[in-house]
């Protein structure tokens, strides 16, 4: 059996172009790094002593500078090529992680986190634009799920990395995640160099009155897209469920639980484990067999159980091992085939924008989870919260069902 897992594993990976896995490798470096976001809630409020309100803010600053650089991003990268905007991108995060070490000031932690996030936000869509034009629609889920495989293998390194270097001094968090981006940005350059002509994909013009279901391959911009903008709505809400994991579950486990840092890093590390080792040959096995918002709305009921894990009276390692399994495999199912739809509905033009409004969409929920997540805490508590989010799993996955069957409807009406 495990023989059999393994050649099924390899062949998972057979027949991705080269390029995609240099935009892989590139990731992973600057993944590896990605220690500070881990720990952000930890640091403000262990280490400068900001109160969870603060704090909140902070985070919502991260979500403000997020929603401007992936709508810059996407704008830049239509523009100028996707290229440049994932180079210098990389190049300005690295400075502004090395700036954010000297401050302490509550304001100017906000204005700094704005600008960090501003600048590091611009990397997705233009990198997302890269994995659509370096992949095909035959190997395009699984060369969307071998990236995500790499940004996993970093998030498993990251925190437990992260987690240690706390306990070295908070320091080495900002030093290390910087130097990583600035190393990323290097191979990039160096691996992968600037196409002569980046290729553009012009847009076919339609009527701006045209509805999706006779639009057909000539799609708009993804802001007169009913259908996309409902899907939009609809990926703000899962991102803003799974986005817990990274903003209040921390806390929960060293409030609640009094973990340390470094237990926290281990179990967070889980995740990007779980996932390295398992997305890929799940995708490879049912890629194609059933249309990706199915897919997408069974991801969303494992996230809903993977937050009632917390509330059942069940011993904390327990729940800690079910909420982490639960949210591995959702976000397997979510993540890979929400992106593959985008890619589908970019395909035909306006790459970037389409790519920014996604990106736009994980934005907006890092404003509003850590806004939400801490408030509700502060009012009534992590079970309330766990109970919130676990509902809004189940509202976006009727959404989805909502959205999938209009689509059919459409099809139907105009074949």
């Amino acid at each position: 059996m495990l023989s059999r897992f393994y050649r099924h594993w390899l062949e998972s990976y057979s027949g991705i172009p080269r390029s995609i896995w240099i935009l892989s490798l590139v990731s992973l470096i600057n993944r590896v790094g990605g220690m500070v976001v881990s720990f952000m809630t930890l640091y403000l409020t262990q280490h400068l002593h900001y109160d969870i309100r603060q704090a909140g803010y902070v985070l919502g600053s991260f979500g403000l500078g997020a929603l401007a650089g992936s709508y810059a991003g996407g704008k830049l990268s239509d523009r100028y090529g996707y290229h440049p905007v994932q180079f210098w991108s990389l190049i300005f995060t690295g400075i502004a992680l090395f700036a954010i070490l000297f401050v302490r000031d509550f304001w100017i932690m906000c204005v700094a986190i704005f600008t960090l996030s501003l600048v590091s936000e611009a990397f997705r869509p233009a990198n997302s634009v890269a994995m659509q034009r370096h992949s095909t629609p035959e190997n395009r889920t699984r060369s969307i799920s071998l990236y995500r495989m790499s940004v996993n293998l970093g998030w498993a390194i990251a925190p437990a990395t992260g987690g240690l270097l706390a306990t070295l001094g908070w320091h080495w968090l900002f030093i290390v995640d910087g130097t990583t981006c600035i190393i990323a940005a290097w191979l990039l350059i160096r691996l992968l160099p600037r196409p002569a002509d980046e290729p553009v994909v012009t847009p076919l013009v339609v009527p701006d009155t045209a509805p999706d279901a006779v639009l057909g391959k000539a799609h708009v911009t993804p802001y007169k897209s009913r259908s996309f903008l409902a899907f939009s709505i609809l990926t703000l809400m899962a991102a803003m469920v799974f986005m817990q994991f990274l903003w209040t579950v921390p806390l929960f486990f060293k409030n609640t639980y009094h973990w340390s840092e470094a237990n926290i890093g281990l179990v967070a590390a889980l995740n990007g484990l779980i996932v390295f080792l398992v997305e890929m040959p799940l995708i490879h096995r049912i890629d194609g067999k059933r249309p990706p918002l199915s897919f997408v709305r069974f991801g969303l009921i494992l996230y809903a159980l993977s937050y009632l894990a917390f509330v059942m009276p069940i011993a904390p390692l327990l729940a800690a091992m079910a909420y982490i399994l639960f949210i591995s495999f959702g976000e397997m199912f979510v993540m890979p085939f929400s992106s593959n739809y985008v890619f589908g509905q970019a395909e035909k033009g306006h790459a970037g924008q389409y790519m920014a409004v996604y990106s736009m969409t994980y934005a907006v929920a890092n404003i509003l989870s850590p806004l939400m997540g801490t408030q509700i805490i502060a009012a009534w508590g992590y079970n309330v919260l766990w109970t919130i989010i676990a509902s809004m799993a189940v509202v976006s996955m009727v959404g989805f069902k909502l959205l999938e069957q209009r689509s059919s409807h459409f099809k139907l009406a105009v074949g």
